[in-house]
Order: C-alpha cells, then structure tokens, then sequence
C-alpha cells in the first residue's frame, strides 16, 4: 500500500512525519515529527499539566495532545506512541493519526490482527470543515470493523454554544457514540489518571502519584454529565468517586437542535452500524410482560354449540292414540310388630300387580 508518511528510528522509539511533505517551521516547534512511539512517546510532567490540565483541573495551553496504545486481540501489548497538533498547518493529531494510508493504517496493516485502540487525549475529536478528524476515525473503523476504539478525554472541545461549529462537533460526537460498545467515549479519571501518567509522563511528583485533586475530580464529573447530554450514554467514570459509591449527577438541559450533517460517507456509515446494532439487539429488546399479581385474567371459552336446524321438537302423542291410565297407589305400612311382616309386605304388591295387570287388558274409555 502507499504511504504518505516517513519514519525514523529514535534511541528509545521512532519519529514519524504524518506527511513526507512537513518541514521544520517556525510556527511550530514540534515540526515536522508529530508522532513519537515507544519511550519517545513519554512527556514532562511541566508538558502534561500544561495540555491535559492534571492535577488542577484546567489546562494552560490550546494545544492539542493525545496518547494512544494498540493491543491484539489476545491483550498483547503492541506499541504505545503520542501525537501532536501542528499549528502552522492547522492539523489535528487524530486527523493525522486516522488518516488514510497514514502510520497507523500502515501499522493496521502490517499486524493485520489489532483489535484494541485507545486515546487519551485533552481534548475530543471534532468534525470541523478543516480538520474532519471523525469523519476521518468513521473511515478508519469501516475498514477494519474488528477493531474496538476507546477515547478517554480531559477536556470537550468546542461544544458550546459560543463557538459556530459546536453543532457540528456535538453531531459527530453524538454519531461516534453510536457504535456503542464498539466505540466508547468518556472522560479521563482517577484511575485512568494514574495509568495514563505512569505510561507517558517523566519526572512525577511523589505528591500527585495516584492522587487527583478536588478541582479536577470536578472538572470530570462536569465533563461526564456534558458528554452523557451530548451522546445519550453514560460514561464509564465510576471510580473518579471512592470506593465505588454511585453518585447521582444533576440532570443536564439538552442542547439546542444539531445541524444536519451533509457529509454523505459519514451518514452512510452511521445507517450501517444502526442496522446492524438494531439487528444485534433485536433478541434482547423483546421480553415477554411479567405477570401482575392478584390481577384476574378473562378466559374466553368457545364452545362448539349445535345448530338450531338440527334440533328436533319431541314427539306429541295425538289424540287418538291417547289413553288414560289409571294408577293405584297401596299404601303399605312400613312397620308391623307381627313376626309375618314381610309376608303382608309380598302379598300387598302381587295384589296390586294383578290389579294393575287387568286394567291394561281391558281399558276403559
């Protein structure tokens, strides 16, 4: 595959041009070699206060900074690296990092079987008309749909309303989001902290090892509750809080309507993964009701009925043939002190029998 980027080996990693036309500018002092691997990747910790805003809560300069890691599917780590703004070319380090035919499609390419890709950067990707940086990461996923990407941010970049592409940026976060669990977005927090600054930062104080102030244990819990709003889901920053106590966030207004997105690959994409995300959670989202208890259920019974024209009225006698018959009833008592009562008792019923008999020989009309 062609590239568009150079590479040169460091003494504890690699230097990578993103573009084999940058050059050493002025206007920018880490030009032209954005991307650094392995222990080339590590920062100051006077540099990481400064772009990620650890541990006081609020960064002290516009640039822009991201760490990333590649793991294979069996967990094994692959490589580590960090990427940088340029700011004489106004490019962002995930419009360079996702570029195609760039270094880490290359990387993709070579291993063939990356299955994790994580980001801390200080701030979330946009979607702007000159950057395209998820515009950028959406290809990226189409074309290795295996991958899992996860994006662990410090500080939401352009979002409000002051800003005249904070529509845009907050549809294209909204449309990441989506690919949930394949995606997921959430802001940086103690324990991602800790993590993050024993992998990337030199020189640590002992006094913020594993500690996050109260400034920027806020700064994340205000940064969870815009990103909830923005995308519809809940970031997994439970233990910024100790002990794992769950705390209820303040409801958040939602923002004003978005801008509809005109980027035709983008939509495209986002329809793709809606179907196959609904397909997928088809089997789970239709469950039966329970039953309610002490509720009485109608039973409707049907009854094979028979018909009326079947049904015959019983036969009448005529009058002629009509007889009436008279019957004599013996009173027989029921009790005798006699010894020979059963001997009455059989001859009360033949002379009733023989009466009986006589009658129906000769009626009388």
């Amino acid at each position: 595959m062609a590239t568009s980027y150079q590479e040169y080996i460091a003494p504890q990693g690699t230097l990578v041009k993103p573009y084999s036309w940058l050059q050493s500018t002025e206007g920018c002092r880490k030009c032209p070699y954005h991307i650094k691997t392995g222990e080339e990747a590590r920062v100051s910790f006077l540099e990481f206060y400064e772009t990620f805003g650890f541990p006081y809560g609020q960064p002290q300069s516009s640039r822009h900074f991201l760490f990333y890691e590649l793991k294979l599917t069996t967990g094994t780590f692959v490589q580590k690296g960090q990427v940088t703004n340029c700011t004489s070319h106004q490019l962002h380090p995930e419009s360079m990092l996702f570029n195609t035919d760039g270094y880490l499609d290359s990387l993709m390419y070579s291993y063939g079987n990356v299955a994790y890709i994580t980001l801390y950067t200080n701030y979330t990707p946009c979607n702007e008309s000159t950057h395209q940086c998820v515009s950028k990461m959406y290809d990226f996923l189409l074309n290795y749909p295996s991958t899992r990407l996860d994006i662990y941010f410090s500080q939401l970049y352009h979002t409000d309303e002051g800003f005249p592409e904070a529509g845009w940026n907050r549809q294209a976060l909204h449309s990441l989001a989506a690919l949930w669990p394949r995606v997921t977005i959430s802001p940086i927090c103690s324990g991602i902290w800790a993590v993050l600054a024993h992998r990337f930062v030199n020189g640590i104080p002992p006094i913020h090892c594993g500690s996050v102030l109260p400034a920027r244990a806020s700064a994340d819990c205000h940064n969870a509750r815009q990103i909830a709003a923005i995308t519809g889901v809940n970031p997994s920053y439970a233990d910024a809080f100790p002990q794992g106590k769950p705390v209820n966030l303040a409801p958040v207004p939602k923002p004003p309507p978005l801008p509809p997105v005109s980027n035709v690959g983008l939509m495209a994409m986002q329809q793709q993964y809606a179907g196959f995300l609904n397909a997928m959670m088809a089997p789970w989202s239709m469950k039966p009701n329970p039953p309610q208890a002490g509720k009485r259920k109608n039973v409707v019974r049907h009854l094979n009925m028979p018909r009326l024209s079947e049904r015959k009225p019983p036969a009448s006698p005529t009058p002629g043939n009509r007889r009436p018959v008279e019957v004599n009833v013996f009173e027989i008592p029921t009790k005798r002190n006699s010894a020979d009562s059963k001997k009455y008792r059989t001859r009360g019923k033949k002379q009733m029998f023989s009466k009986l008999e006589k009658e129906l020989k000769n009626p009388t009309l």
